[in-house]
């Protein structure tokens, strides 16, 4: 799977584009949109998920073309469109299908899962478009599963003291200094590389512990809709890793506060890909 992706990256560089990068990300988004879903209906929601995962993956896209070259859309005047007819469409939608039962929750979590997957999701493709933005992409990518997976390899063998046992009983305070330790590595290791530095090694220090620590409260955002219906994984579409919601629920918290890491120090600017 991270075999294709960085296929599709390789596409998109050699022909100066996104297309690849941004069908891919809509792609990730309508999955984990529907195992959100499915997660919520085991807790007792009964969202609208065609609609849901319809109408977020209109958000994505017209943000996304909002960002191309010469579109001449402008992205907030078709958000603002498509998200008063939402509320009006889950009304409908509730009406007929449910009458007054459970209305509040069943539009609230429809509404609330193309916030947490698209919106959150639409910073990927945000980044990409940032100057030396694939890099920054790969570099949010790497540090976030890399510091995922040190954190869980290291903190089962040497973790001892619980960090929120309440909602992931089996990560451990050990094993989030671990991930911390790593996220900062291949943060430094980026900057070693001319051909992909981005940034300045204390720069580079400091973004790789706020990315870890962004990453680690992705994955505990995740594990904390899964414990309210005590399931270990997302789906199971993906062996040894679960669903596509469990590969990037790190990068839902990751890429939006990666994109104002760089937007903020203005490390960066707009390139467009046509």
């Amino acid at each position: 799977m991270f075999g294709m992706f960085f296929g599709i990256l390789c596409f998109d560089v050699i022909f100066h584009t996104d297309i690849g990068f941004g069908c891919l990300a809509i792609l990730a988004g309508a999955i984990s949109l529907y195992e959100f879903y499915t997660i919520a209906g085991k807790s007792g929601f009964s969202p609208f998920r065609i609609s849901g995962i319809g109408i977020g993956g209109w958000l994505f896209a017209v943000y996304w073309l909002s960002l191309r070259k010469n579109t001449g859309i402008d992205p907030c005047f078709f958000r603002q469109e498509v998200l008063i007819i939402l509320i009006f469409w889950l009304f409908l939608l509730q009406a007929i299908t449910h009458g007054t039962k459970d209305a509040i929750k069943n539009i609230s979590v429809t509404i609330f899962g193309i916030f947490y997957i698209f919106f959150l999701l639409s910073f990927a493709i945000a980044i990409r478009h940032l100057h030396q933005g694939i890099c920054i992409v790969i570099m949010v990518l790497l540090i976030s599963k890399f510091g995922d997976a040190g954190g869980y390899l290291l903190g089962r063998k040497y973790g001892k003291h619980k960090l929120v046992k309440s909602i992931s009983p089996n990560k451990t305070i050990e094993g989030a200094c671990f991930s911390l330790l790593c996220s900062v590595l291949i943060a430094v290791i980026f900057n070693l590389i001319p051909q992909i530095k981005v940034i300045d090694l204390p720069w580079s220090i400091l973004f790789g512990i706020v990315i870890g620590c962004s990453a680690i409260l992705g994955d505990l955002a995740e594990s904390l809709i899964k414990r309210d219906v005590n399931a270990k994984d997302a789906s199971n579409l993906v062996p040894a890793f679960g669903g596509i919601l469990d590969i990037i629920d790190c990068l839902l918290v990751s890429m939006p506060v990666a994109y104002y890491f760089f937007v903020f120090f203005k490390f960066v600017s707009y390139e467009p890909k046509g």
